[in-house]
């Protein structure tokens, strides 16, 4: 059966180009902002009184637009190049938009690809030491540290070090990744650490994690061809499932160690009960059920719920 495929390949060549780096930055993916939101979210009255709070925060939501569309746009050209994403969105079976692969459609040439990845890390770093510099650099050292890292890292997930390409690569770099995209901006703005912070970007980083991984099972064979040793293409699919099973024990532990802090309000668990519900239906789907698309949703709409029960309680926070 030969797949459904929707291409840009009609569309006029400028708007075409326009459209496709959009798509290719992922920066419509709305999730990518969740950790900066909730940072912001949690900052206290006095840290958004600082001269200069309100524009770095602006110009580290910036920042993060440039690191989410340079890691997206790296991995897309590697993906071109090794031929990954087409064993992945040409598949017997599957209807897929290549659309959200502009490399692969036709909107962008690789070329183009690239030197929008070279100005999207460019833009990652002035637009951070920016918001940095309008702090007058009277921040922690750890937040510039984590900034970094993430800005260097991030296009490493396929291209350089190319995490994801070794076993563990990809849930270390993701997980981590995530929580400093919150960390970055909180420690930066609020200037020092806490332990609620710490949890929440852990929470973050770790939603993540368990919805891509139910992806990676789905992108198994492709990855595999091109030596892309996920999970899934490395281990049998028991040590998956258990890796599951393992990641939502943590994210009901970090929720009970959330609820217990004195500074979030006492209902936080009930908020956030309703992604540990679909959690554990994503789990049931994979785990008993072997329906991994159907878990890949339910990960997704838990992200979605988790990001606002956090949002809630953080917004109500003492």
């Amino acid at each position: 059966m030969t797949p459904e495929i929707v291409t840009d390949r009609g569309d006029p060549s400028r708007w075409r180009t326009l459209v496709g780096l959009v798509r290719i930055s992922k920066v419509s993916v709305y999730l990518h902002f969740f950790p900066w939101a909730l940072a912001a979210l949690l900052l206290s009255p006095a840290a958004l009184q600082r001269p200069g709070a309100v524009a770095a925060l602006a110009l580290f939501l910036l920042s993060s637009a440039g690191i989410v569309a340079a890691t997206a746009t790296v991995d897309d050209i590697i993906g071109l190049r090794n031929g990954s994403d087409a064993a992945n969105y040409i598949r017997p079976g599957f209807r897929r938009d290549l659309r959200r692969k502009p490399l692969l459609s036709g909107a962008l040439t690789e070329r183009q690809a690239i030197v929008f990845a070279v100005f999207a890390e460019i833009f990652a770093f002035v637009t951070g030491f920016a918001a940095f510099a309008v702090l007058d650099w009277d921040v922690p050292i750890s937040a510039v540290l984590i900034f970094v890292a993430c800005a260097v890292l991030g296009p490493q997930y396929s291209g350089g070090l190319r995490f994801s390409y070794h076993l563990g690569g990809s849930e270390f770099l993701l997980g981590v990744g995530t929580a400093g995209g919150f960390l970055f901006p909180y420690l930066a703005v609020e200037g020092r650490w806490t332990m609620v912070g710490v949890l929440q970007g852990v929470l973050m980083g770790l939603w993540l994690v368990m919805l891509v991984s139910c992806s990676n099972v789905g992108d198994r064979d492709g990855d595999a061809a091109v030596g892309r040793r996920t999970l899934p293409v490395a281990a049998p699919m028991w040590v998956v499932k258990g890796a599951l099973v393992t990641y939502l024990i943590i994210s009901v532990t970090t929720i009970a160690a959330l609820a217990t802090s004195p500074v979030m309000p006492w209902w936080t668990a009930l908020a956030l009960l309703p992604a540990t519900a679909l959690h554990a239906a994503q789990l049931r789907l994979a785990i008993t059920r072997d329906r991994w698309r159907t878990a890949r949703v339910a990960a997704f709409v838990a992200y979605d719920l988790g990001f606002v029960g956090l949002a809630v309680a953080t917004f109500f926070a003492g």
